[in-house]
């Protein structure tokens, strides 16, 4: 409901996000993958996520940007990611354009 983003870490955390995603399928719209685990369940987790997300007329969430083969569990993927979702937002919001840099006026 807040649109708020919600950083998924390794097998446990994205078989909870498929379940939130199961009971409610906007969910898929706010999720960010941290990590890819270890855990072939992770893998079938993601497959449905992203065929719940299609099915509803959602774009699918990305893959997890981080691949450590992890198996444990304990965070450390979503520790990494966060400094690495910061810059792709200071990027998107910040990065000055071709334009801008060159001091161009768009007709």
């Amino acid at each position: 409901e807040r649109d708020m983003p919600i950083l998924v870490d390794g097998f446990i955390v994205t078989t909870a996000a498929m379940i939130a995603c199961q009971i409610d399928p906007l969910v898929t719209r706010v999720l960010l993958f941290a990590t890819q685990s270890t855990e072939k369940g992770q893998a079938i987790a993601l497959g449905i996520i992203r065929e719940i997300a299609t099915t509803n007329g959602i774009p699918a969430p990305g893959k997890p940007a981080l691949n450590m083969n992890l198996r444990m569990g304990e965070g450390s993927g979503c520790l990494l990611a966060v400094p690495m979702a910061r810059s792709a937002c200071a990027i998107v919001s910040e990065l000055a354009t071709l334009g801008e840099v060159l001091g161009l006026e768009m007709l």
